[in-house]
């Protein structure tokens, strides 16, 4: 009975335009993709309805032929994208899961046992078989498995989809942490044939780490690879309606089994499948056959979200063979003789020389930072390396560390927890073995030690006049990336000098947005004890934003800048302020590059130093948080003083002012004025009524800027004050508002 039905089962596979409806969340994205992928490109309905059509004749050639006992032999490669968690698998996990997907597509898992009496019948073979790649696109050897690490694999979307291999020569696999959260409770999604050519940078399957071995999920996002949709449709709705449908006629109708696990309610479910039968008939017309297909629901599919996966269907099996057959998407290529002696698919894997890697690991593990980079050669923390090297079995690693390290050399094939005397970058080398050799790693900014020696105090500054004057300020790129912190030649106030924060995304934003990603810039050392009163950490600054390649209606994602200190060596640090969104961008939005051209563009920045972190040892440190709109930032005359920055400057820079701040005020005022020749200042305060309620004469050093306190006993009324400064006889005048 079912030859005769894969002899005219063509007859149903010529279609018209496939419509995917909007999805809820489910394990599987694939549709939903499809669905946005429709939105984009309408033309896709009727590639997809020649794509079917080109299948459907595909399958009456295969099927009319003698029985078909190809094995195609398909190969992959596996992108490891990681933060250096978990989701940083093992080359033994991949290996063994590349064995049973294998297992799988040959109807070989041993849980086909399982299938229940009525589906016995009907188990598929596939007929597939995974190869990890022996030889990269470049022709160098591999393993088939490369490592990326990326912010970007706890907020996984399209754009972690890293360094993909011709799609039409390898199966690209990534394994991620977490998806962001427009994908929230989905584990795995892939590319369907007909949508790669529009783009092809794409495809693929993208899934959660920890479901490398879970419920067949990456033989059920291969289906999708190979074509294959939904048991009860292509829809991402299962259990709302019987109406679906999946192109393939032993998969009787179903709502679909979300996460029920292998109950009796699941496995005999007869709710959309009760006289479930298809008439078919022949070239001319007339019947040929009735076929009385099973009235319960096939929820031990693999392509059902039932959890309880055992089988594909013949019918299933003989559609993913028609795709890959198929030039569509490539697919047809992948198994060709030339691709794979071209990908090694079928050579032995070699040995190949390890991969030394390591990783920083926090000293105190109950601060929010993860890792720490930057000590104090005197911290009462420690660096700790972690070991992670791969690409082999490593039979042993040798450690060597400068800067006075504690511990100069380890053979630690774990850890290694060290503290160095000699302040600056520090140099970390590692060499792992394995039976095929060993290789060294050279990292030269590894970790820095920081000098504990104060750089000055109240009345620092800093204008970033040339590099080698901030050479003990710090700058990390984490995941060295195009999103950095740089010395940049060619904007500043009053001269072309400033730190920049590059945040402008320069990329075609095919992979690797900025979401995610943060990067530091250390300040040296400043002696603050004992300072009473106001002391403000003071900067300029001056940014803009970019929609720069993202439509005009995406949610805007902000970079954002805060400002952290540290009073025991970099050990835990403590926010003092930050600025996002509109505080942040002073310019409005670029559409290229933004450079400042005018002192006008530049605002000043103060942050009050709280007293708990005036020591004789205060660290602060720049963290940049870029987004998907950030443009440049630039930071300029960085200084620590009494004044807030601004004010010292605009007093000195404009003859005949003064300054008040903070304004409005609720506990009190400060004026801030440079003298004149003879020194003497004069000023009052009057009430809205312009009675004078204080009035103080004073005398100074000459030519200098000074600051003169306002107590709010002097208004203990709100409302609005005037205050009148005479310097060299010259009367000047200020609103002051009280609240």
């Amino acid at each position: 009975m079912f030859n005769k039905f894969i002899l005219v089962v063509a007859a149903i596979l010529c279609t018209a335009g496939i419509v995917r409806a909007q999805s809820d969340v489910q394990p599987c994205a694939t549709d939903e993709h499809y669905r946005q992928m429709l939105e984009k490109y309408p033309q896709l309905a009727a590639m997809e309805t020649q794509f079917e059509d080109q299948l459907s004749k595909r399958m009456a050639e295969r099927t009319t032929a003698a029985t078909d006992t190809t094995i195609y032999d398909v190969p992959l490669v596996i992108h490891v994208i990681h933060d250096y968690g978990a989701e940083n698998l093992s080359d033994t996990v991949l290996y063994d899961a590349v064995k049973y997907w294998t297992t799988v597509y040959l109807k070989q898992n041993a849980d086909t046992a399982d299938v229940i009496p009525t589906f016995v019948p009907y188990v598929g073979k596939p007929g597939m078989r995974f190869h990890l790649a022996t030889k990269d696109p470049n022709g160098n050897p591999t393993k088939g498995i490369v490592r990326f690490q990326s912010y970007l694999t706890s907020t996984a979307d399209d754009e972690a989809k890293f360094g993909q291999w011709p799609q039409n020569e390898y199966v690209n696999i990534w394994f991620i942490s977490a998806f962001g959260s427009s994908l929230t409770g989905v584990a795995a999604y892939a590319i369907l044939p007909s949508t790669v050519v529009f783009e092809p940078f794409y495809d693929g399957i993208i899934c959660i780490a920890s479901y490398v071995s879970n419920d067949k999920t990456i033989p059920h996002e291969m289906g999708h690879i190979m074509n294959l949709s939904h048991p009860w449709g292509n829809t991402n709705n299962p259990g709302v309606s019987c109406g679906g449908n999946d192109f393939v006629d032993d998969t009787p109708p179903t709502m679909g089994h979300n996460g029920t696990g292998c109950t009796a309610a699941a496995l005999y479910d007869t709710t959309c499948a009760t006289g479930y039968e298809k008439l078919y008939t022949s070239s001319d017309g007339t019947m040929d056959s009735l076929v009385n297909y099973p009235d319960t629901a096939n929820s031990q599919n693999i392509m059902d979200y039932t959890y309880c996966a055992r089988m594909f269907t013949k019918g299933q099996a003989a559609r993913m063979r028609a795709a890959i057959t198929n030039a569509t998407g490539g697919r047809s290529n992948l198994w060709s003789p030339a691709n794979l002696a071209a990908t090694g698919a079928l050579t032995p894997m070699q040995d190949l020389p390890p991969v030394p890697d390591f990783i920083m690991n926090r000293g105190i593990p109950t601060t929010s930072d993860t890792r720490a980079y930057f000590l104090t050669t005197n911290c009462a923390s420690s660096f700790v390396f972690r070991n992670a090297s791969w690409n082999d079995t490593i039979t042993s690693v040798s450690w060597a560390f400068s800067n006075g390290a504690t511990l100069p050399t380890s053979t630690s094939m774990s850890t290694v927890t060290n503290k160095f005397s000699v302040p600056g970058w520090v140099t970390v080398s590692l060499t792992a073995t394995a039976n095929s050799g060993s290789t060294t790693l050279v990292n030269t900014q590894a970790v820095y030690a920081a000098d504990t020696t104060p750089a000055g105090g109240v009345g620092y500054t800093q204008s970033f006049a040339s590099a080698s004057d901030i050479s003990n300020w710090p700058m990390f790129n984490y995941y060295n990336n195009q999103f950095k912190w740089e010395f940049y030649h060619g904007a500043g106030i009053g001269d072309t000098t400033c730190l920049r924060y590059r945040s402008y995304d320069s990329s075609n934003r095919i992979t690797g947005n900025a979401v995610g990603d943060k990067d530091d810039i250390y300040t040296p050392a400043f002696n603050l004890s004992g300072t009473t009163g106001n002391l403000y950490f003071n900067f300029f600054t001056t940014s803009a934003y970019t929609r720069h390649n993202i439509g005009s209606g995406t949610t805007l994602v902000d970079d954002s800048l805060e400002v952290d200190v540290s009073i025991n060596g970099g050990a835990s640090w403590a926010r003092i302020g930050g600025y996002g969104s509109t505080r942040l961008y002073n310019n409005g939005n670029y559409g290229i590059e933004f450079v400042p051209n005018s002192a006008t563009q530049w605002l000043p920045r103060s942050l009050n130093i709280p007293t708990l972190y005036r020591t004789g040892e205060t660290f602060f440190r720049f963290r940049y948080h870029p987004g998907n709109t950030g443009n440049d930032l630039y930071i300029d005359n960085m200084s620590i003083g009494t004044l807030p920055a601004g004010v010292k400057e605009a007093v000195t820079s404009a003859p005949n002012t003064f300054n008040i701040f903070p304004n409005p005020s609720s506990n009190g005022f400060n004026l801030v004025f440079k003298t004149g020749n003879d020194g003497i200042v004069s000023y009052n305060v009057k009430d809205i009524t312009g009675k004078v309620i204080y009035e103080n004469k004073k005398v100074f050093n000459a030519n200098s800027v000074e600051q003169e306190s306002i107590s709010r006993s002097i208004t203990p009324a709100a409302g609005m004050y005037f205050v009148t400064v005479t310097i060299d006889g010259v009367n000047m005048t200020q609103k002051m508002v009280v609240y």
